[in-house]
Parts: structure tokens; C-alpha cells; sequence
């Protein structure tokens, strides 16, 4: 079964979305908001090593997503995503459309490799990585913990030179 959804895009935030950008991520404490603030502010540019953008559908603010990377820990041209779709619009395909354009937006930008990772029991989130033609490179183990237990997150990449419709990307 194929449903169209719109056209999905990726884009710097717009002044006046910063509230609905809050509701997206869920964000209520009054520092992790003062936190993104700065960031959404600086939207479409690194600051330190993030890079905030807004996911757009059909002119609509639907999601968040960033881009992550720390000189100390990853080398030139890979960067790291976390993406937050709107919690009344998941499940209809926007994250698998949003993956995709991160990745393009990466590339474009002289990035070779974006690699991204989600909670073990996040289907949806999984479904997404693959339906957007990321390859699954493995589980890592215990990578956070809640009530001091174990959460499994598993990693997803894509690079400039993977093969997702028969050309290089």
C-alpha cells in the first residue's frame, strides 16, 4: 500500500517557530529550552559541534532534526544525526523521507558518512533507517541506561558511496 505524504524538506528554522519546535522535542525544563534556544537561533549553522534544522512538510514545521559532530571523537566527513518527528505524525513515512534528505544535505555539504541510532524497541524509528536505503551496522550495547538497566540502541549509516537507487549519492 503506497500513500503520498507530501514533499519533505529539510531547512533552516523560521523566527517564529520556536515554540512548536519546543512541542516537537518535547523540551519543558526551563535550561534544556534556554539550551535550544541558542541553538535554534544559530539554525542552518554550526554551533560548537551542532547543527540544528527544521523538518518541513508542505510548508509545515513536522520535525527536528540535527546534525552532530565532535573533532575529538569522529573524523572529517562523518557526523552523527538524532531526528524528533511530531509526535502526532509519526508512522506516516516523514522520517523515512527526512533521512534521506539529511543525508543528501550531509553529502552536499562534503560529508562522506551520517550515521544515526535508535532505542531497540523503537520499530518505527528502525522501519525508517531502513526504508531510507541505511545499512544496519550493529547493536550497541547498554548505550544509556534507565532505572540502572541496560538500553540497546541500534546503529544505522549511509554514505556518499553507497548504492540506494543504483547511482552513487
Amino acid at each position: 500500500m503506497s500513500k503520498t505524504i507530501g514533499t519533505v524538506t529539510v531547512r533552516p528554522y523560521r523566527s517564529g517557530e520556536f515554540e512548536r519546535a519546543c512541542q516537537i522535542r518535547e523540551i519543558t525544563n526551563p535550561e534544556a529550552i534556554e539550551k535550544f534556544h541558542q541553538r535554534f537561533m544559530n539554525s542552518g549553522t554550526w554551533l560548537g559541534h551542532f547543527l540544528h534544522l527544521a523538518i518541513d512538510l508542505d510548508g509545515e514545521l513536522v520535525g527536528d532534526i540535527q546534525l552532530r559532530h565532535c573533532d575529538a571523537s569522529m573524523p572529517p566527513g562523518a557526523v552523527e544525526m538524532g531526528l524528533e518527528i511530531a509526535r502526532e505524525l509519526r508512522g506516516r513515512g516523514i522520517g523515512t523521507l527526512a533521512l534521506r534528505e539529511i543525508a543528501q544535505y550531509a553529502f552536499k555539504g562534503g560529508d562522506h558518512r551520517i550515521e544515526g541510532s535508535t532505542a531497540e524497541d523503537n520499530i518505527g524509528m528502525r522501519k525508517a533507517f531502513e526504508n531510507a536505503g541505511w545499512k544496519f551496522e550493529g547493536v550497541l550495547r547498554a548505550l544509556f541506561t534507565e532505572d540502572d538497566k541496560p538500553i540497546d540502541y541500534f546503529s544505522f549509516a549511509t554514505t556518499r558511496y553507497d548504492e540506494s537507487d543504483g547511482s552513487v549519492a
